[in-house]
C-alpha cells in the first residue's frame, strides 16, 4: 500500500511535467507552423508587388500584351494623378492589355503608397522613382543622396477571394501546420485593424495569433545598401533620404511595411489548448488512479481470501474436534449398554425397556448429527438443490412438533402452537423446511431448560407479502456478543460451551441456509434472562 501511495504521487507529478511540457511543444509547434504560413504568404505578396513593379509596368510602358497574371490578382488597374488631383485610370483588359477605364468606388487612395485596401482585399504597389546626385569620394565612392516612391503613380490590385478562400489558404494551412490541422484545429484570418474584417474561416478563440501579410522595405534592407559600379570595383551607396506619399485621410488602408495587416487565428478544437491537454493529463490520470485501485484492490481481496481460508481451516478444525466429541458420547453409551446386555447384567422386563430406550435415544442423537452433517455439506457444495413444491406450512409444523412432543414432554417442556390455518401456500423444498423448524426445536429444547416453554407460531404478515414462522422460548438468552455469530457454521456460544450442552453447532447454518434458499431470511430477538426468538421469514 505504501509503495502504490509513492507510485501514485510519483505519476502524478510525472503528468503534470509531462503535460506542461507537452502544451510548451505543442505551442512552439504552433509558433513555427505559423511563422512558416507568414513567411510563405508574404512571399507571394512579395511576389505579387515585384510583378506590378516589373512586368505590368514594363507592359504598360511598351504597350506590349500582359502574358499571365498571378493568381492572387483578380483585377488590375492603374492610377496615375496629374498635378490638378485628376485620376488617369486603366484596367487590365482578359486579353492582357491595359485600356482605359473609370475606376470601381472602392478605390478611394488620395495619393499612392506602398499600402493595402482593407474592404476589397487590395495592393497599392507604387512605381518608384530614383533621382540622384553623385559626387566623386574617395576610392571612386558615390553617394546617393535621394530616393523618392512617386506618390502619383502606382498600380492597384485586388486580390482574388476566391483563389484566397478555395485555394490559397487551405494550401498554405495544409503545408505549414501539416495534413491532420484541420481536424485538430480551427483556423481564422482577420484583419489586424478595426472592425476586424474576417477574409478566411469564421472569428474563433485563438491560442495562437500570428500577424502577416507584409513585405519586407528594400531600403531598409542591408542589402540594398551595397551596389556595384561599373568599372570601378566594389563601391558603397549610402542611402539619405526616403520620401513616401503617406496618404493622409486614407479610408480603410494599411501600410504593408510593419509587422502584418492580417492576423491567422489558431483554435483548438472543442476546448482551449490548455484545457485540451488538461482533460488528456486528468484523463491518464483517472486511468492511472483506476489501475492502481485495481491493484489496493487485489491486494484487499488477496487479503481477504487468505483470511477467509483461514477462517474456513479454523472452522474446518473447530466441526471435527466438536463432531469427534459429539459423536463419542453416543457411540461410547451404545458400546457400554449394549456390551451391559451381552453380558448378561441386565436383568427384569423393565430393565431390558429402559436400556432399549437409552440405546434409542442415542441412536436417534447419533443419526440427527449424521444427517446435519450431511446436509450442510450437500448445501455447502451446491450438489443439493430445493425443490419446487407447494408447502402446507401449518400441517408441516404440526409434524414437525409432534415427532418432538414426546421427547419435549419428557424433559419437562410446556409446548404452544399459534399457527393460522389459512396460510398462504409457498413454494418450498419440504424436507430442507423440516429440517430447518425440527433444529429450531432442537435448539429450543436443549437451550431453554431453566423456563422448560416453547411457542411456535406462524402467521402471514400482508404488508410484507411474507410468512414468519417463529419459535420462542424462555431460557437463559444469547449473550449479545454471541447474536451476530450464532447462525455461521460450527460457531457455539460460550454460555453453551461453558454449560457442555451438546452440540456441533451446525443447526442454525442449516436454519438460515433454509432460509435463504426460500429467498427469505432468519432473524434473532434475545434478551439475557428473558429467553430467545427465532423467526423465519419466507416470501409468498
Amino acid at each position: 500500500m505504501v509503495l502504490l501511495a509513492a507510485l501514485a504521487a510519483v505519476q502524478y507529478g510525472w503528468a503534470t511535467r509531462v503535460a506542461s511540457a507537452d502544451i510548451q511543444r505543442e505551442k512552439e509547434h504552433l509558433d513555427s507552423s505559423a511563422s512558416l504560413f507568414a513567411s510563405q504568404f508574404n512571399g507571394i505578396a512579395g511576389q505579387a508587388i515585384a510583378f506590378l513593379q516589373n512586368d505590368a509596368w514594363t507592359s504598360l510602358k511598351s504597350g506590349a500584351r500582359l502574358a499571365s497574371v498571378p493568381k492572387v490578382i483578380d483585377e488590375l488597374y492603374y492610377l496615375d494623378f496629374s498635378a490638378q488631383g485628376r485620376i488617369k485610370g486603366r484596367r487590365l483588359s482578359p486579353e492582357g492589355l491595359f485600356t482605359s477605364a473609370s475606376l470601381p468606388p472602392w478605390i478611394t487612395i488620395p495619393r499612392c503608397a506602398m499600402v493595402a485596401i482593407e474592404q476589397p482585399a487590395s495592393l497599392v504597389a507604387p512605381i518608384y522613382d530614383m533621382a540622384t546626385t553623385e559626387s566623386q569620394g574617395a576610392a571612386g565612392t558615390r553617394i546617393l543622396k535621394t530616393f523618392r516612391s512617386r506618390s502619383d503613380r502606382c498600380f492597384v490590385a485586388r486580390i482574388d477571394q476566391k483563389y484566397l478562400h478555395g485555394s490559397l489558404m487551405p494550401e498554405l494551412i495544409r503545408q505549414s501546420f501539416g495534413d491532420t490541422s484541420a481536424r485538430e484545429y480551427d483556423f481564422a484570418v482577420v484583419s489586424v485593424n478595426p472592425p476586424h474584417d474576417t477574409y478566411y474561416g469564421v472569428p474563433i478563440r485563438a491560442d495562437l495569433r500570428k500577424k502577416f501579410f507584409s513585405i519586407p522595405n528594400p531600403l531598409l534592407d542591408s542589402k540594398a545598401l551595397f551596389t556595384s559600379a561599373p568599372g570601378a570595383g566594389q563601391s558603397t551607396v549610402f542611402v539619405q533620404r526616403f520620401e513616401t506619399g503617406s496618404g493622409k485621410g486614407e479610408a480603410s488602408v494599411a501600410d504593408l511595411y510593419g509587422p502584418g495587416i492580417w492576423e491567422l487565428d489558431v483554435a483548438h478544437k472543442g476546448a482551449p489548448l490548455a484545457a485540451a491537454f488538461e482533460h488528456t493529463r486528468q484523463r491518464d490520470l483517472l486511468l492511472s488512479v483506476a489501475v492502481e485501485s485495481l491493484l489496493v484492490a487485489a491486494i484487499v481481496f488477496l487479503a481477504l481470501g487468505v483470511w477467509r481460508m483461514q477462517q474456513l481451516a479454523d472452522q474446518k478444525m473447530r466441526f471435527v474436534a466438536g463432531v469427534s466429541h459429539e459423536l463419542r458420547t453416543p457411540v461410547s453409551a451404545i458400546a457400554m449398554l449394549s456390551r451391559n446386555q451381552a453380558d448378561g447384567l441386565v436383568a427384569g422386563p423393565e430393565k431390558v425397556k429402559q436400556y432399549g430406550e437409552l440405546i434409542h435415544q442415542q441412536t436417534r442423537r447419533l443419526n440427527e448429527m449424521v444427517e446435519q452433517s450431511l446436509q450442510y455439506a450437500g448445501l455447502q457444495s451446491g450438489l443439493h438443490r430445493p425443490t419446487k413444491d407447494e408447502v402446507d406450512l401449518p400441517h408441516l409444523i404440526e409434524e414437525v412438533v409432534d415427532a418432538r412432543r414426546e421427547d419435549l414432554a419428557r424433559d419437562g417442556f410446556e409446548i404452544e402452537i399459534a399457527a393460522s390455518k389459512d396460510l398462504p401456500r409457498v413454494s418450498g423444498d419440504v424436507t430442507l423446511l423440516r429440517t430447518a423448524f425440527d433444529n429450531l426445536l432442537n435448539n429450543a429444547q436443549k437451550h431453554a431448560r431453566a423456563g422448560r416453554w416453547i411457542r411456535v407460531s406462524a402467521h402471514y404478515i400482508a404488508t410484507d407479502k411474507e410468512i414468519r414462522i417463529s419459535v420462542e422460548d424462555r431460557g437463559d438468552g444469547i449473550d449479545p456478543l454471541d447474536q451476530t455469530d450464532v447462525f455461521q457454521p460450527f460457531c457455539r456460544g460460550r454460555a453453551a460451551v461453558a454449560a457442555q450442552i451438546p452440540g456441533s453447532g451446525i443447526g442454525l447454518s442449516l436454519v438460515r441456509s433454509a432460509a435463504e434458499a426460500h429467498r427469505g431470511s432468519v432473524t434473532l430477538v434475545s434478551k439475557l434472562g428473558h429467553g430467545s426468538t427465532f423467526t423465519m421469514h419466507l416470501p409468498v
